[in-house]
């Protein structure tokens, strides 16, 4: 495969995505009521995704791309969270058996929602390390595709749907902003709309002390963060991955952060204003824009990834937004 998806590509998995997959709403956002019917800020509702965010996208995208062979024997992954339903529920839909491995501290509602959708999960202890090489594994032992979610090029191919629709559906918009972890989501949103649309600006968005990508990119290079600590539990990669970080630098045109304050308020504002349930990895795009890290003069499409989170999450959220 080539280093970066092309368009032709990114076309062909928006246009095999099945009928299950949202095409999810651009929803107004207003800062305060008199600036209602004339914002700037927009979101890309992918919370109200069919799993509750966009992986389901790149899900569905990957299990399509399997020989039929590959298909009947199953796949099987690591996740904690989104991708572990997006697989799970892709697999029940198609009929691919899915099987992911969790650490054993995961939640019990990921793990629920993973099972529910069908999916078998495996634990496998406690360190992170493990979980790739315990997928490897299993693939090994059972005859199953190993799946990297960082490193898949249709996976990035299958994120990038998100940017096609905005340009699609939203030919106004002058500035899209999209959460970054390992950089998957980032790097496909961006390359599907510089490649339709090289004139918007496109910025990745982290929390200050979840910033892996942003350290990366001032060193040129994906660089391993030893810290981290941040409520977005959703974009815990202490590096990116080395397939999204090309798409990163290539095409980001900037990266900026945000503050677990700042989450917390845009969180708020999106519940408040927009009638919109984020999870805290979700909303930091959001955050961005209303934190005045970007430029708010633009009209500008915020990427909302997920709504998957807890009570006890939405709790802690509005604490941090009332200081």
């Amino acid at each position: 495969m080539p280093d970066l998806v092309s368009l032709a590509d990114i076309k062909a998995a928006r246009s095999r995505l099945p009928a299950a997959i949202r095409r999810t709403p651009i929803v107004p956002i207003s800062r305060s009521s008199a600036e209602i019917g004339d914002e700037r800020l927009f979101v890309k509702a992918e919370n109200l995704q069919v799993t509750g965010a966009y992986k389901v996208r790149a899900a569905f995208t990957m299990l399509d791309r399997l020989d039929p062979a590959a298909r009947a024997k199953g796949v099987v992954l690591a996740s904690s969270g989104n991708f572990a339903q997006g697989f799970a529920y892709a697999g029940r839909q198609t009929g691919v058996p899915i099987a992911v491995v969790m650490l054993d501290r995961t939640s019990a509602y990921k793990v629920e929602a993973t099972q529910g959708h069908g999916a078998e999960v495996i634990f496998c202890g406690t360190d992170a390390a493990a979980r790739q090489p315990t997928v490897n594994r299993i693939a090994a032992e059972r005859g199953m595709t190993a799946i990297d979610t960082w490193e898949e090029y249709w996976i990035t191919a299958g994120h990038a749907s998100i940017g096609v629709e905005i340009c699609e559906d939203f030919p106004d918009v002058e500035q899209i902003l999209v959460p970054v972890s390992s950089g998957g989501a980032a790097g496909g949103t961006a390359a599907a709309v510089k490649l339709l649309r090289p004139d918007v600006k496109c910025i990745g968005v982290q929390p200050v002390r979840a910033n892996a990508a942003y350290v990366s990119r001032q060193a040129g290079k994906p660089t391993a963060i030893d810290y981290w600590d941040s409520i977005a539990d959703g974009l815990s990669a202490i590096r990116p991955g080395e397939q999204p970080f090309r798409h990163l630098q290539t095409y980001l045109d900037d990266i900026v952060l945000v503050s677990e304050p700042e989450i917390g308020r845009a969180f708020e504002v999106l519940l408040t204003r927009g009638k919109l349930v984020g999870e805290p990895a979700g909303v930091v795009a959001t955050a961005a824009f209303l934190a005045g890290k970007v430029d708010t003069s633009l009209k500008t499409v915020a990427v909302l990834t997920g709504g998957n989170l807890t009570a006890e999450t939405m709790q802690k959220l509005m604490q941090l937004a009332r200081g």
